[in-house]
């Protein structure tokens, strides 16, 4: 009687100790996430951009809240690179702008002068000095917007290198089990503000005249 009363006892103790076991790993099971490759969770966006691309949901399901900062960057750094992508064209069309109607128009009028009889000696030297001073005004105007086109495309390039790294960073520390640490944000917001001052001195010797409105953009 008493063997089995211990055998009846070990049996019990057997199943409660299987229950509890499968019920640890059903709760470990249901709080840790499927490992998932951001192949998958960023194939619609890596579709409609026809190459490999991160999304933000990626980030967010993998680090949570340690997420925030990252994702603050992300968005900053994405939207600052729009705006120089889109001041560089419009730069860049000023430029051409600037050569080919003014210099034309001076060209010509230069032309006309010189070949007009009618027109006295110190008359004709005044015209084609005022011409010719256009044309150097033109210039200049014409180096400066070339200036700050190459300050607009430097920054943008600079920029998209630099998102680049954060997300690889954060893809690796995400594979190896690591945390996103306040010296990995650090040194990321460190690496911006480095390109935003480069930037600002590029295009601030870019020309002698202030773009009041460019600064506000930022």
């Amino acid at each position: 009687m008493p063997l089995l009363s211990r055998v009846f006892t070990a049996i019990i103790v057997l199943v409660l100790s299987a229950g509890i076991a499968a019920a640890q790993t059903e709760d470990r099971d249901s709080r840790v996430p499927t490992p998932t490759s951001f192949m998958e969770a960023c194939a619609e966006k890596s579709e409609a951009r026809g190459r490999l691309r991160f999304c933000g949901e990626y980030f967010q399901d993998k680090l949570g809240a340690e997420a925030d900062a990252l994702l603050y960057l992300r968005d900053r750094i994405t939207s600052l690179r729009a705006s120089h992508a889109e001041a560089a064209v419009e730069k860049y069309d000023s430029f051409l702008s600037a050569i080919y109607i003014v210099a034309f128009l001076t060209i010509c009028s230069i032309v006309l002068v010189a070949s007009e009889r009618r027109i006295g000696g110190t008359a004709r030297w005044a015209s084609l000095a005022s011409s010719a001073a256009l044309l150097i005004v033109v210039g200049v105007m014409a180096v400066g917007w070339l200036g700050k086109y190459r300050a607009e495309y430097a920054a943008q390039f600079e920029l998209g290198i630099l998102r680049d790294r954060i997300e690889a960073e954060a893809a690796q520390a995400i594979t190896t089990g690591q945390q996103i640490t306040p010296e990995i944000v650090r040194g990321w917001t460190v690496e911006l503000s480095d390109i935003g001052k480069r930037f600002a001195e590029s295009y601030g010797n870019a020309s002698p005249l202030p773009d009041i409105d460019r600064i506000a953009a930022q």
